[in-house]
């Protein structure tokens, strides 16, 4: 006689999985809320006194109808308070998503340029074809200018690690320091105001130095800058100039041909004992996490030719094969660590 086999009840978990599915499908719909909000200035037109949906709206001039349900979603996403059908914005709403604000984060957010790089993206795997390429000057001169103005008050902490790390002020004074594609000068700008007496080279495209002069008058430090306009993959950085190179955020947008190539040059430009301070997106080295590191990758195939993540071994393989010795990690309270390699 056959004995039945019977089926195994499932699990809670495995119940749940779909609806799981559900919400991570839906994962978008914070995103493109805060954007639109962002768009439509609701939370300016809430610090300036519009309290109800009906006021916002004749602000905004838009729909009260869209614009209540917008308003209710910020409130379910911690953004705005909500009582008697009114709204006001949270502290940390009021400080980092009012336009008005000088710790404005949104430059970066209130637009689809994201959006529109990820949406084919089934298309782009199948390709290797991204939808553009951001290290070219072109399009960097366009997109990186209104990027760099959040990335600049995400990165300022970071920024002072490193700048401790590297003994800025404290055991090392009179640095020369290289920033490379320096954005808004953020991480040169640090090591700055640590050390009165350091100099910086600010290096990036035109376009883009023009953005990292508004931010070094900003900090004050406009004596201590000078700049070097051009391509960081053909730009003269010459030879036994520095003690520091920053790299802050670009091996992931250069790809590793390009960043190889860059970290021997830079092994060039260093005095003996100088040290490159790496700041970039790091997974793990079975590529298994964190997930923004990982996620991230995916960022460079829409918006690069090459671009990537890279882990720890890959770095101090590239960094070694280039000349540098001592190639460490340590953490700046963010994302991924500081990797920080020295000249031999």
């Amino acid at each position: 006689m056959v004995k039945q086999m019977t089926k195994a009840k499932p699990s809670h978990d495995e119940e749940a999985f779909p609806e799981r599915l559900v919400h991570m499908y839906f994962s978008f719909a914070p995103a493109k809320i805060l954007s639109t909000a962002l768009q439509l200035k609701i939370f300016s037109h809430i610090a300036a006194g519009a309290d109800t949906a009906q006021a916002v709206a004749k602000a905004a001039r838009t729909g009260e109808r869209g614009t209540r349900m917008v308003l209710d979603a910020l409130t379910a996403l911690n953004l705005l308070v909500k009582r008697g059908g009114k709204y006001r914005l949270t502290p940390t709403a009021s400080r980092y998503l009012v336009r008005e604000s000088a710790d404005y984060f949104g430059s970066m957010l209130e637009h689809d340029a994201l959006w529109d790089a990820w949406a084919p993206l089934a298309s782009i795997v199948r390709t290797g074809r991204p939808y553009r390429k951001v290290e070219q000057q072109k399009k960097a001169e366009k997109f990186f200018p209104a990027l760099v103005r959040s990335l600049h008050i995400m990165n300022r902490g970071p920024a002072n690690s490193v700048a401790r790390l590297l003994g800025a002020g404290t055991t090392h004074h009179g640095l020369q320091v290289l920033d490379v594609a320096c954005g808004s000068g953020v991480w040169g700008i640090a090591v700055a105001e640590a050390d009165r007496t350091a100099h910086i080279v600010a290096q990036d495209f035109p376009g883009v130095l023009a953005t990292t002069r508004q931010y070094v008058r900003r900090h004050k430090v406009k004596t201590q800058f000078d700049y070097l306009p051009g391509d960081l993959k053909s730009v003269n950085f010459g030879a036994g100039r520095f003690d520091v190179a920053l790299l802050g955020n670009i091996v992931h947008s250069e790809g590793e041909r390009s960043s190889r190539q860059l970290f021997k040059r830079l092994h060039r430009a260093m005095k003996p004992g100088g040290r490159v301070a790496i700041i970039d997106m790091i997974p793990n080295d079975q590529r298994s996490g964190p997930p923004f590191p990982i996620f991230f990758a995916l960022n460079m195939l829409t918006n690069t030719t090459e671009g990537d993540t890279y882990t720890m071994a890959e770095y101090k393989q590239w960094l070694t094969a280039a000349g540098f010795h001592r190639v460490r990690a340590a953490p700046i309270g963010s994302h991924s660590p500081v990797i920080i390699a020295t000249r031999v």
